[in-house]
């Protein structure tokens, strides 16, 4: 969240103040907005007056407490069960305010007179919740900060007497912890009927290091650690964080929540931690132990991770996880106001055992197995500036849940320009050698305070949403911190407050129920048994004709506080529930049945059934039998710097590998294969046997070949004499363009699997991707199209492709005669020989990256280039693959083209193409890439100040100060030369169907579950025995430049056709089908005679997996 050396060259000590008065809290500001969904209420009718007021001082200032404008928290509940929720407010150093609720908005300040004593310290988090089960709601406040003394740090729980009389008796209880607390959630860990404890506790130094962190892990202070606290059932808790497996923790936690991530019927802890510490994912084991497994459940998360929300957001029936983080949204704020990421930290944290992290929102998409994918680039939700609380609910009661978010930090610490001017000012208060200390309001004062606007996003459905902050009259400028929704006013709709920093707490009234009418709600209060009478936990199901929602009832949601504890479902249109069902945490189940829209009910457990046996579990299509690979293959790169000389590269190209072929090499009537290695790593054989098994198979020329990069491979009969030979497609870039280990191989084949090189290849010297066989020339012997990927040390620049003709098992190099166009083509990735305008003869399908999907026509014997006679606009993306497939069964072929997918950084349109630039810019011998983008109607430049001066010094010495390169567009920084580079740009970055329409293609993007990473590599198969065609797709690129999140959400998909020709994906559980690697290719393969149908799954620096179907051999 916060920077962590900013400041660090200040002395931690006392300091000199400047005279003058301090900021003084300024009133919410009202913008107009015509019939808005919400109403900001002035305190002069809601009497919420409370303000978060902070200074920095001598005592604590940012250098020697990092989470100082951190903010405060709101919990919203209903203390004396009037039917009206009241509020809470933590202040950080002012004192708490309690308000009751009086109705009509209108609220009043009872925090004296309820006996909530200002008991000092720094506050932090509050919780309602009714701790002992007395139909009574108490309150629970977290203090830490900077406070030293351990008896200023004792969290408080003040206990609801009745009558709006508290007393505090968190010591009486076991809960007066004297850790550096944040904050607090109360959950049944333990399925025993009562409320249990996960406290955030803090180290009590800041700005720490990964040593420090490494440290901490396993000797920090229990107080400066997370802590469960187990409740006793006799108003006691007993701390049980060591044995519950829970003290390694070390981290500067802000947000807890609970729920059953995995569906195992008991609740998990996910713990959202700033700076360096990955966020927590502690999974219940049911034995009354965790196991923490965000890095296995989870293949990144957020840098500075802040808020989270725990609610189904796309009406699945599972939930997702939500946190929020600081990227901002505008692009002049980006490149002035962003922490550093150098590729070393970056690194540096992964290899230490922490995780892959990056610097925005992460909206983590449950898949229902336990385990999740990361989609917020895809939704448009991964940018809102310095966030916090944050609810996932349906604001509008269209039955879409809805996103808001709290924004604002008190001073933009991370503003680079400010921090050169403080730098300067230290160096020069240094150099007079001034007496006494620096003045520490002087240096904060040379960045900047901005308030921001908070967010709102309305849900559109199928996981689009839009930006509707202003429309719905919630664009106050505020440094927002905590949040809570409740329905203050009791018609149906959710209310939203905010506890501002330095500034009047924000009471949002909800006109939904008003103004639109026909956006109906149900609203569930739980009554639990025992010691859970909110009955947290309880799996909530409302049904309301073919619309379903799901949530598991929780209070912890957002940041620093809890929200009111009723379950809150809009229903769209719908006139009634035709069922509510609610899943208790003992294993029984409530039913009601034809609920009117716009209710409230309130449903108990003591009513409770036994819940029915559940119905079998489909048997899944695919079981992995990677176990027959004997023995196993893993995939091993190099190491090998790609950004050496061209910093501002997107990703590494010297990772694209393995690629698999298949063949029967030793004439036995069974499928072998050959699967490549990295360079330093031979390529291995495995031939299969009749027990089903793939036995490697030693082959003393792969194994002198091993300083070759394998690229694309191919078992095809060369020399006609009835045996397959071996086509390996050499790449990489660890080796100098024109170098001899960038020249393919081709093996001969003895007929027994026994293999050796031949020289009957031309001395073609590229980095190469792909080979694809076909006899083009009619004479009978196999022909190849070559595909060149990259030329090192030169991106984007094109190596040539080429057309390799056979004779006789000799090939030439007929390019230039044939196809002349193929010999720049462009970046290739794949290629496909095919009649796509069903002439009679082969043509030829490429496509690559900033390529356009190419058609090339065979004209009597010569390729030309037709893609502009068949598309109007020519789709230019990031293809990874393409493959023939007749999608409509019309006789002629479509296609399956793999693209990079709808959830990456980039992003590109007709209206806004992605762009990218290359050239000596600096004519200092390197090639330059510059990455574009659009702001506005001109073109900026992706990569910062920073990381752009050094691939070309010269932009810093153009540019004094960020600022100055944050106003300038791509002309301005680059200036004439920009027109003379080579250029590309993309418009379509969505893997697609491509239909042949005869005398046009038409583009269409494959569903969004398609969508979530690159595609990399699609077969297309009747793999469950129905006639139908199915489409097995799968990929993800693990390794762009650390400034880009690695493209990691796709777990492999299996597509099936309805009646209605539409794609329907089949989820893990019937698909069998899980494969969250960094997936390279994909080959089909038969075991045995039978035929039954295997997939080879190779992934880059891993494991090579099979996938077989799981079906019978009647079945078969």
């Amino acid at each position: 969240m916060k920077p962590s050396k900013v400041l660090l060259w200040i002395v931690v000590g006392v300091f000199i103040f400047s005279c003058g008065a301090p900021d003084s809290p300024t009133p919410a500001p009202q913008l107009p907005a015509e019939d808005p969904m919400f109403s900001l209420l002035p305190s002069a009718k809601t009497g919420v007056g409370f303000v978060n007021t902070l200074e920095d001082s001598p005592q604590r200032h940012y250098v020697n407490f990092n989470p100082i404008y951190d903010g405060g928290g709101v919990a919203a509940g209903d203390l004396n069960n009037d039917g009206l929720p009241d509020l809470y407010f933590t202040g950080n150093e002012v004192p708490d305010k309690l308000y009751l609720n009086k109705g009509d908005f209108t609220f009043e300040d009872i925090t004296q007179k309820a006996g909530i004593r200002d008991a000092g310290g720094w506050h932090n988090g509050v919780s309602m919740v009714d701790i002992n089960a007395d139909g009574l709601l108490d309150i629970y406040v977290c203090r830490g900060g900077w406070i030293k003394d351990p008896e200023q740090r004792k969290n408080l729980l003040f206990i609801n007497k009745g009558n709006l009389q508290f007393e505090e008796q968190a010591a009486q209880y076991g809960l007066a912890d004297p850790g550096y607390s944040f904050q607090s959630a109360f959950f049944d860990y333990d399925n025993d009927g009562d409320l249990d404890l996960y406290l955030i506790n803090h180290p009590g130094k800041s700005f720490l290091q990964i040593p420090d962190y490494l440290e901490g892990h396993k000797n920090g202070s229990k107080y400066e650690k997370d802590r469960l606290y187990r409740n006793n059932g006799d108003g006691t808790f007993t701390d049980v964080t060591t044995p519950a497996g829970i003290g390694g923790t070390y981290g500067f936690g802000l947000s807890v929540s609970v729920a059953d991530l995995d569906n195992n019927g008991f609740l998990d802890v996910f713990v959202s931690n700033d700076y360096t510490e990955p966020d927590y994912l502690f999974l219940n084991n049911g034995d009354g132990t965790f196991t923490e497994s965000v890095k296995e459940r989870m293949r990144h998360i957020s840098v500075f991770s802040m808020g989270v929300d725990i609610a189904d957001l796309n009406n699945d029936g599972l939930e997702d996880v939500f946190v929020t983080e600081m990227l901002p949204e505008d692009y002049k704020r980006s490149k002035t106001n962003m922490a550093s990421m150098n590729p070393l930290g970056f690194y540096n944290m992964v290899n230490n055992g922490f995780h892959y992290c990056y610097m925005h929102n992460n909206l983590h998409m449950n898949l229902g197995n336990g385990h999740f994918s990361e989609i917020s680039q895809l939704t448009g939700l991964s940018k809102t500036d310095w966030s916090w609380a944050t609810f996932m609910t349906d604001f509008d009661n269209d039955g879409l849940r809805d996103v808001f978010v709290a924004n604002g930090y008190r001073r933009d610490l991370y503003d680079k320009d400010a921090k050169k001017k403080m730098d300067q000012f230290f160096n020069e208060f240094k150099k007079q050698r001034k007496s006494g200390i620096p003045d520490i309001n002087q240096a904060l004062s040379y960045f900047p305070s901005e308030q921001l606007e908070n967010y709102m996003y309305k849900n559109e459905g199928n996981l689009r949403f839009t930006k509707v902050t202003t429309q719905w009259g919630l664009n106050n400028p505020s440094f927002s911190n905590g949040a809570t929704i409740a329905d203050l006013d009791n018609d149906g709709d959710l209310d939203l407050v905010v506890n501002n920093l330095n500034q009047e707490a924000f009471v949002y009234q909800n006109h939904a129920t008003e103004r639109l009418p026909d956006h109906h709600y149900i609203r569930v209060s739980l009554a639990g048994e025992g010691q859970n009478p909110l009955g947290i936990g309880a799996k909530i199901y409302v049904r309301a004709g073919d619309k379903s929602w799901f949530e598991q009832f929780k209070i912890n949601r957002g940041y620093l506080g809890t929200i009111e504890p009723v379950a809150h479902f809009g229903i769209g249109n719908a006139e009634k529930a035709d069922e509510i069902r609610v899943e208790w945490l003992d294993g029984k189940v409530s039913t009601l049945n034809d609920v009117p829209a716009n209710s409230e009910v309130t449903i108990a457990q003591k009513d409770a059934a036994p819940k029915p046996a559940p119905a079998p579990k489909p048997q899944p299509l695919f079981k992995e039998m990677t176990n027959a690979i004997q023995p196993p293959f893993v995939h091993k790169e190099d190491e090998f710097d790609d950004f050496k000389n061209q910093i501002l590269l997107p990703h590494r190209m010297s990772r694209l590998g393995p690629f698999v072929a298949v063949g029967d090499v030793n004439g036995d009537g069974l499928d072998d294969f050959y699967v490549g290695g990295a360079s330093g790593q031979p390529g291995q054989l495995y031939l299969q046997n009749e027990a089903q098994k793939f036995v490697a198979k030693p082959v003393k020329i792969f194994t002198q070949d091993r300083p070759f990069e394998d690229m694309g491979a191919l078992f095809f009969d060369a020399d006609q004499d009835g045996d397959l030979d071996l086509y390996v497609v050499s790449g990489g870039t660890e080796f100098p363009e024109g170098d001899n280990f960038l020249a393919d191989r081709l093996y001969r084949n003895d007929g027994t699997g026994n293999f050796g090189r031949t020289t009957a290849l031309p001395p073609i010297k590229n980095s190469g991707s792909c080979v694809v066989p076909a006899d083009f020339d009619g004479d009978g012997d196999l022909d190849l199209f070559v595909g060149g990927r990259t030329t090192p040390d030169r991106y984007p620049y094109p190596p040539s492709s080429h057309i390799l003709i056979n004779d006789r098992g000799t090939f030439s190099d007929q390019t230039a005669q044939i196809a002349p166009e193929l010999a720049e083509v462009g970046m290739v990735t794949s290629a496909t020989w095919s009649d796509f305008n069903q002439d009679g003869d082969l043509d030829l399908v490429v496509v690559g990256e900033w390529m356009p999907v190419r058609f090339f026509e065979n004209q009597k014997g010569r390729l030309t280039d037709v893609t502009d006679q068949y598309f109007s606009t020519p789709k230019t993306g990031w293809w990874n693959r393409i493959v023939e497939w007749d999608y409509d069964n019309d006789g002629d072929p479509d296609y399956i083209a793999g693209n990079l997918g709808l959830n990456y950084k980039f992003h590109a349109s007709d209206e806004k193409p992605f762009h990218v630039y290359c050239d000596d810019f600096d004519k200092n011998g390197t090639y330059d890439v510059v990455l574009a983008k659009y702001y506005g109607e001109k073109q900026v430049p992706v990569r910062g100040r920073e990381c752009s001066s050094q691939q070309m010094p010269f932009v810093a010495e153009k540019f004094p100060t960020y600022h100055d390169f944050a106003e300038a567009d791509l002309d301005d920084i680059i200036g004439r030369d920009l027109q003379k580079a080579l250029h590309y740009q993309a418009n379509w970055f969505a893997s697609s169907l491509i239909i042949n329409k005869n005398d046009h293609f038409e583009v269409v993007a494959l569903p969004l579950e398609a969508q979530l990473s690159t595609v990399q590599a699609i077969i297309p198969e009747d793999f469950d025995g129905d006639g139908q065609t199915e489409l097995l797709l799968a990929g993800n690129l693990f390794n762009p430049e650390v400034e880009t999140t690695r493209a990691d959400a796709s777990v492999g998909l299996l597509l099936k056709l309805n009646a209605a020709g539409q794609f329907e994906p089949l989820s893990i559980e019937k698909s069998g089908v899980f494969l969250p690697y960094d997936v390279k290719d994909l080959q089909l393969i038969r075991l045995g005679k039978s035929g039954q149908k295997g997939v080879l799954v190779a992934s880059n620096d891993d494991l090579l997996r099979f996938l077989v179907q799981n079906i019978s051999k009647k079945d078969m």
